[in-house]
Formats: structure tokens, sequence, C-alpha cells
């Protein structure tokens, strides 16, 4: 099973001042044996939330300890396309790029599940065939 991570649980898991930051260590320690995968734009959200030294350090060391690599279908002409026709059928509630991607990539893969604090992916945000989302860890 492939877990796609958000970027909620990256920065709970390199800031320990961040409220999810216990949760998310214990979460991982669920997780550590899946196969861990996001994409560019959860890494530019995840960057942006952590703007200093010593917390993308972190990024880095959390990245290569728990082998989290780029997503399969990452920088596909295809995936964005269906990304932004996502977002448009979504548009009611503002989603941004990192969602989307998020939101497609699961639907790609059955057997995908998304690892997030996003309340949206529990109550608004479907795969884009209309089915729920399947969440991570559970």
């Amino acid at each position: 099973m492939t877990i796609l991570v958000d970027t909620g649980p990256l920065v709970a898991l390199c800031d320990p001042r961040d409220a999810k930051h216990a949760v998310a260590r214990r979460e991982l320690t669920r997780l550590g044996a899946l196969q861990l995968r996001t994409c560019d734009a959860v890494i530019a959200e995840a960057c942006f939330h952590l703007p200093h030294r010593s917390q993308r350090q972190r990024l880095r060391a959390v990245l290569a300890e728990f082998d989290v690599g780029p997503a399969v279908s990452e920088g596909s002409h295809d995936l964005w396309m269906d990304v932004l026709e996502w977002m448009l059928r979504h548009a009611d509630h503002e989603p941004d790029w990192a969602d989307g991607c998020l939101a497609v990539m699961s639907g790609r893969d059955r057997k995908t599940r998304v690892w997030t604090y996003d309340r949206e992916f529990q109550t608004v945000w479907r795969r884009p065939d209309g089915t729920a989302i399947p969440l991570a860890p559970r």
C-alpha cells in the first residue's frame, strides 16, 4: 500500500512546536514500514511553512530516513490536466494545487491512502470518480 503524505504531517514532523508534532511522530511509527510518497507541491508548501534552515534540515532528514519518494505520476501533462479539472469541479471550496494532486493521484491507484490533517479530505474532497479518498493512518 502506498501512502501519499500531505503538507500537515510533514510540517508537524519537522517542527516540535507544531500542535500535531506528537501525533505525527506516533502515526509515522505506524506508517513507516509502508511506501511513503509525496508530490512536489507538498514539498513546496512544506518549505513555505518551514522557512528556517534547521526546519528544512529536519525535513530533509525525515524524507531520507523514511524513504519518502516522489509520487509516480509527478510531472505528467495528463496529471496537470486532471488536477486542473478536479480544481474546477471543487472551485466553490477553493482547493489548492497540492490537495488536487493528492486527490487525483489517489484516484489513479486505488490502494493509495492519503495522510493528511486537512478536514476537507474527510468532508469535501473526493477522487475524480466521486468516491471518498481513503485516509491514513487507519
